[in-house]
């Protein structure tokens, strides 16, 4: 029997089909099983990974009901077949789940993760964690805190292997049948191909020499059942695509040109002699009008760009371009040279796309940072000096009323005690750059600070200033800080009025601003939202640029020796960056500065102000556990409380204070913690001394500001804050309050 074409074909590709689809599945299949092995092995890493986390707490406290609830709990995972916790001895506390013996093997506890494997179960092995804080902020290093970390025990997790076994034999299924389905359906799609391809072909004489004359005649197909017809089907669909090559080329041409024309690049075309020949809308809208390719630069080159690109190109290169208003725009350019059959020239395409925005942003991000190393470095220097002059305004104010005001020792006291106030202020000052010291947190009125500052500025500043104050009504409520956003307005004024040595005006505005889009101003990108917005206007000397970008770095000044430190602008930045809000800055020489500020609306009403307590009548005798690693600190403390009838009890660092406190934790009525300490900082000390008596009193004190590091341990009961440096007035204030809650 003659075998046609057709059964040729199928008599080999059918085979080769069945070959290829077992071959694809059996990969398929191996793959899929190892995928899956793999998911469950990670899923059981994180499961043990997430359970050496959670048991931390209850192998600290030794407590057995929470082991075995937190074993019940990781137990009714999916795929945990037991749990056990081992102490740090590798003794056994709990087992939950399926039988399973044998002590552990000998681990290494610098490996998170230790993984066994027998025939039932993927056994994990994880050692358990605790931190131990050694020392909690650093000065002049980038690191915020070094912590130390000391095994506790070991956490032995086993996951069954049934899902992973019920798993692979679904895939095994599975790719049988997608193998079976695939060899049948291809087998029946080449069927129908190759007998749609062996097809009668017409008679193709006279039509093929029509062809080579240029004509396209029509090829009628009368079916054979031989190779024939196909071919003659070929010829046919030769001649209608020869009949429609002319208008497709049309239409592709139309299809480039419009590609050339939406494309976000800007697209030019030269001649050899560098002159423009072809541009697209892009090049249009950024550089509409030039004609020569030199032309387009800020910086005069003549043709040596020209001379480049023609060597070796351009690509790539960062360039300044002149843009259609006259402006200066920074681009990303690309030029290549085209060259004919011969190797003559005969012009260049280029594209450039614009990233001026994209370098401003860069700009902007650069300066951003460097104002956030310097007020980490400013935040560092000022805990160190609130601690040295926290013996200083201590011991004086202590002395101070001690001393009859006759008496010509006080003046000499006075003195020493207002000294120490103004270098307090200085280091408040750096706080306030470094983003720290938020104090009191309220919703409060802008409108309310602005009229107050008012009042008091237009009794203090020069009256060749006229101050015109400008508020909108029914403005929303801010939260903030009342104090600090009123030294930071202070601040803005006092550098208006320094810009007007001859008198001017000095505009405060105070209104409601919605952003819809997103905005860069300065060294903020403002997000959209809701803001109460600020603006201080003068109509002083102004500011020139590279003025204007320095003006918010500490210790920069313009004012001559003797009046300014430069840290008023660092200070009002430091503050309103606190507060989450932004800051622009408009200013041209001659023609005075306006520093807007933008702070976001709160919600509710306005808080009425708190008034600080004042003591009336001698507090109450209690005993008070003093903890700082300052012996000055420690000593001033003593020596004010003692003087009150507190009975004080000192320790130098946070493993001490610990250790004192469970020692007479029945006697003890407050605890006054030092946050940075070594051996122990205060927060790992506050956690251990509420963990021995969860009721107990600890009143936090730390020469840096209230910031956030320290607002976890409010919401975990703080009886208050102590600012370093303070007068004994304040302690004994601070104490008083703490003791009463």
């Amino acid at each position: 029997m003659r075998l046609t074409f057709r059964k040729k074909a199928l008599f080999l590709i059918i085979p080769i089909l069945f070959f290829v689809a077992i071959v694809y599945t059996c990969e398929a299949v191996r793959t899929e099983k190892g995928i899956a092995r793999k998911e469950i092995i990670k899923r059981s890493e994180v499961v043990t990974a997430l359970a050496s986390k959670t048991v931390e707490l209850p192998i600290l406290s030794g407590n057995a009901e929470l082991l075995k609830r937190t074993a019940s709990f990781i137990k009714n995972s999916p795929d945990v077949a037991f749990v056990s916790f081992y102490d740090k001895k590798e003794n056994l506390l709990i087992h939950e789940g399926s039988p399973f013996s044998g002590r552990l093997p000998l681990l290494s506890s610098n490996s998170p993760l230790s993984f066994f494997e027998d025939s039932d179960f993927f056994i994990f092995y994880a050692p358990v964690f605790t931190v131990r804080a050694s020392e909690e902020i650093g000065i002049f290093q980038e690191e915020m805190a070094k912590q130390t970390t000391e095994k506790i025990g070991w956490v032995r997790i086993g996951f069954s292997k049934s899902t992973m076994k019920e798993t692979e034999n679904r895939i095994v299924l599975r790719g049988l049948m997608l193998a079976l389905i695939f060899a049948a359906g291809s087998s029946v799609v080449v069927y129908f191909l190759i007998t749609i391809a062996t097809r009668p072909l017409a008679v193709l004489s006279g039509a093929v020499k029509r062809i080579g004359e240029g004509e396209y005649p029509e090829i009628k197909i009368k079916p054979t059942g031989d190779e024939i017809g196909e071919l003659a089907y070929e010829f046919d669909r030769m001649t209608t695509a020869i009949k429609d090559r002319e208008s497709k080329i049309m239409e592709s041409e139309k299809k480039i040109r419009d590609l050339f024309e939406r494309v976000e690049h800007a697209i030019f075309r030269l001649d050899k002699g560098g002159n423009i020949i072809e541009t697209n809308r892009k090049f249009d809208e950024l550089c509409g009008g030039a004609n020569r390719f030199c032309g387009l630069f800020a910086s005069d080159m003549e043709g040596l760009r020209l001379q480049k690109a023609m060597s070796q190109g351009i690509k790539n290169s960062e360039e300044r371009l002149i843009g259609r208003d006259g402006s200066e725009l920074i681009v990303i350019m690309s030029v290549y040279p085209e060259f004919d059959e011969q190797g003559e020239l005969t012009g260049f395409d280029g594209y450039f796309v614009d990233i001026t925005e994209k370098k401003r942003l860069e700009e902007t991000l650069v300066q951003t940072q460097k104002l956030d190393s310097l007020g980490m470095l400013a935040g560092g220097i000022a805990h160190d000096f609130n601690n040295i002059l926290t013996g200083v305004l201590g011991y004086a104010s202590l002395l101070k009323s001690t001393v009859p005001e006759t008496d010509k020792m006080y003046k000499y006291i006075d003195i020493i005690e207002k000294s120490a106030s103004r270098a307090a202020n200085l280091a408040q000052q750096l706080l306030g750059f470094a983003r720290k010291g938020k104090y009191v947190m309220t919703k409060l009125s802008i409108n309310d600070l602005v009229k107050e500052l008012s009042s008091f500025l237009k009794e203090t500043f020069d009256r060749s200033i006229t101050i015109v104050v400008d508020t909108e009504e029914n403005l929303p409520p801010v939260e903030g800080d009342g104090n600090q956003l009123y030294q930071a307005l202070m601040n803005l004024c006092i550098n208006a009025r320094d810009a007007m040595p001859e008198g001017g005006r000095l505009y405060i505005k105070t209104e409601f601003y919605l952003l819809h889009d997103e905005k860069v101003v300065d060294y903020f990108q403002i997000p959209p939202g809701e803001y109460v917005r600020v603006s201080v206007t003068d109509t002083g000397v102004g500011m020139p640029p590279d003025v204007k970008k320095k003006i918010f770095e500490p210790f920069y000044t313009t004012k001559s020796i003797g009046k300014g430190t430069g840290l008023g602008l660092a200070m009002v930045y430091g503050i309103i960056k606190n507060h989450g809000g932004y800051i622009s800055v408009y200013s041209e020489p001659g023609l005075g500065t306006t520093v807007r500020l933008y702070l976001l609306k709160g919600d509710g009403a306005v808080e009425e102000k708190r008034r600080d307590k004042v003591m009336n009548e001698r507090p109450k005798k209690g005993t008070i556990l003093l903890i700082d690693d300052e012996e000055v600190v420690r000593e001033l403390g003593k020596d004010i409380l003692e003087a009150y009838d507190y009975e004080v009890i000192l320790a130098i660092h946070g493993n001490e204070g610990v250790r004192m406190f469970n020692e007479y934790k029945d006697r003890i009525d407050l605890v006054i913690l030092d946050m940075v300490m070594p051996e122990k900082g205060g927060r790992q000390a506050f956690k251990e001394i509420r963990s021995l008596k969860p009721d107990a009193k600890v009143l936090i004190c730390s020469g840096y500001g209230e910031e956030q590091y320290f607002y976890e341990l409010f919401e975990a009961g703080a009886a208050g804050f102590l600012q370093k440096p303070f007068q004994h007035t304040e302690l004994l204030s601070k104490v008083e309050e703490a003791m009463a809650k």
